[in-house]
């Protein structure tokens, strides 16, 4: 192994990650995947929060240390701009399913990628068009429907085409759903989905967990409301767990209240939502409507 990957490996075999390498155009891409064990579906007063977005947090962050290091090399490390997924399966890190998530056999779909790019040949090159070749789908995948019959949205064509325009993480990344379809097939989750995953046999060895006590207070739907409500101060109690791209109050109070009229206790948020009919954004109202009574 060579020094620059040598370096790589010193740090992330520390970190619990898997990685891999491949080179495309003179330049050697590192990616690399930090595992994370996903939250048991949570009770009512509660929200669901993927715990993705921790370790992709993590990842991000773990990426900056290693362009710095390698940097400190005397190499030159880059940030990525192609595809993620392309990468992780090119390199043999992951391979593709239905559901367009790339998996492997020991984390399944429950990873964080990223990726450090180094400028020169440092791994087995591929060409461009090898790297963004229409990928196959997993073995398992060519049998299984689950994921496409169990998701809300109907976003997983048959043969492993994804509308994510229709998936709720569309909707939540724009703080609105844009009908009460969608509004409603979104749940009790904040942020993230995770039925595709939830249910998926690559992930049925991996163990899930409940909220520990921190958990249990920032995800208290009223702590939500509280919280976005204050605005950007309000919001950072959740920069480690959300990151700091996803903190935007208006959006987040907008999703607090879609969760509060989907949940089973949902009378108990009526001032809540009276509350919020007085914010300038009409994201907020229109979900603060769902809440109340006359939606019904």
């Amino acid at each position: 192994m060579n020094d620059a990957l040598s370096l790589v490996a010193d740090k992330l075999n520390n970190c619990g990650a898997l990685f891999s390498a491949v080179s495309v155009e003179g330049n050697t891409y590192v990616v690399f995947a930090l595992p994370y064990v996903q939250l048991e579906a949570p009770p009512v007063g509660y929200a669901f929060v993927d715990s993705y977005y921790v370790a992709s947090n993590r990842a991000y962050f773990l990426r900056k240390e290693l362009v710095s290091l390698l940097g400190e090399a005397g190499f030159t490390a880059f940030e990525c701009k192609h595809s993620y997924k392309h990468l992780a399966a090119a390199s043999g890190l992951g391979f593709w399913l239905r559901n367009t998530l790339v998996a492997n056999e020991k984390f399944g779909s429950r990873m964080a990628l990223e990726i450090v790019g180094i400028e020169g040949v440092f791994a087995k090159e591929i060409t461009l068009n090898e790297l963004y070749k229409t990928p196959e789908i997993a073995e398992k995948c060519v049998i299984c429907t689950v994921c496409r019959k169990l998701c809300p949205r109907n976003c997983i064509g048959e043969n492993g085409g994804f509308d994510k325009d229709k998936c709720t993480r569309h909707g939540q990344d724009n703080g609105f759903f844009g009908d009460e379809e969608a509004a409603k097939a979104a749940g009790i989750n904040l942020w993230g989905c995770d039925i595709c995953q939830r249910y998926c046999p690559y992930n049925k060895h991996l163990e899930t967990r409940e909220m520990t006590e921190k958990e249990r207070e920032l995800f208290r739907l009223d702590s939500l409301f509280e919280a976005f409500w204050a605005g950007k101060k309000g919001c950072e109690p959740y920069r480690n767990i959300l990151g700091g791209n996803y903190l935007r109050p208006t959006r987040l109070l907008t999703l607090t209240l879609n969760v509060m009229a989907n949940s089973a206790n949902k009378n108990d948020y009526i001032p809540h939502a009276e509350k919020a009919l007085s914010h300038p954004d009409e994201r907020v109202k229109t979900a603060a409507n769902r809440v109340l009574p006359s939606a019904e």
